[in-house]
């Protein structure tokens, strides 16, 4: 299901890429409000992507699911929702390109090995050449390609908290990483602005130098704090499902832009998630949302 916008800004494309491991909790509802926003508050454009490439963690029947949650929120894709899945043979072929230009190596290091050096990786096989199929891939930093800091819209300056090393694009398994996918994923889709949690700020970093190893135009990148529960702990898909917080009586977009810091009037409480919405696209202020949590989402749901 997908509409379209007569006045929408083609130069501005945002998108919600969840990966369907799961059903939505509060913290994937609370970043797929924020990106909504964050784009539709100056008519751009909204897209769903399901990121379903790594396999072993995709639950049946979890995309469908989450789509209708999306849909039951009034988050509705501007375009039809497309899948990583679908773009198996552009992975490859860029692949076959980084391999060509020498860009990346195969390595056969083990988990435990790179647990040992603190996951920074000591260059071990970069010069072995390798060439035996059980091994991981990855891809060569040189000072031209590097990412030392980059400006995240909300955060401010980000610098790297430790030394960039050749990082992996494909796993032993042959399935390709989370940062190739989807930088090649958001070129394609000629997404320019992307809006997520901030455990992937460190991600940020790699997908940057992908980037520019593929001469590609990175898009501007925001990060909100992730939402916690009042133990400290990342809301889990398994843990807290979304529809724990309908206890509430409270709406839960009503819950997620309090707690995003966009203090929506006390009015809205009980009113329909598209009344909510219009008010919050209108109303939309991306400097006041938080960077640092100040409190737990439970602690918040009390409150409120």
């Amino acid at each position: 299901m997908h509409h379209e916008n007569p006045k929408i800004n083609k130069n501005l494309r945002g998108r919600f890429a969840p990966t369907p491991s799961g059903r939505l909790h509060f913290g994937s509802l609370t970043c797929a409000l924020a990106s909504y926003l964050d784009v539709k508050a100056k008519n751009g454009s909204w897209i769903i992507r399901l990121d379903d490439l790594d396999s072993p963690r995709v639950q049946r029947g979890a995309s469908e699911n989450i789509i209708r949650t999306l849909e039951y929120f009034n988050l509705i894709s501007d375009e039809p929702i497309r899948r990583q899945s679908d773009n198996l043979k552009l992975y490859e072929e860029i692949f076959g390109d980084l391999i060509r230009k020498n860009l990346c190596y195969r390595c056969e290091c083990s988990r435990k090995r790179l647990q040992s050096l603190n996951n920074v990786y000591d260059y071990r096989c970069r010069n072995k050449k390798l060439s035996h199929e059980k091994t991981s891939v990855r891809l060569k930093i040189s000072e031209t390609n590097n990412i030392q800091n980059f400006i995240d819209n909300i955060q401010g300056n980000q610098e790297t908290a430790h030394i960039t090393s050749d990082f992996i694009i494909r796993r032993k398994d042959q399935i390709f990483s989370y940062e190739y996918a989807v930088v090649i994923d958001d070129y394609v889709q000629n997404i320019t602005s992307v809006l997520r949690g901030a455990d992937l700020i460190s991600s940020t970093f790699n997908q940057l130098i992908l980037h520019k190893s593929l001469n590609f135009n990175p898009p501007l990148y925001s990060h909100i704090p992730v939402v916690e529960n009042k133990d400290g702990e990342k809301m889990s898909k398994s843990k807290n499902a979304l529809m724990e917080f309908s206890k509430t009586k409270l709406s839960i977009l009503y819950l997620a832009l309090d707690w995003l810091g966009q203090n929506p009037p006390a009015e809205l409480k009980n009113e329909s998630n598209q009344i909510i919405i219009d008010w919050a696209k209108k109303n939309w202020c991306p400097k006041a949302i938080p960077q640092l949590l100040s409190k737990s989402i439970t602690e918040q749901a009390q409150i409120l």
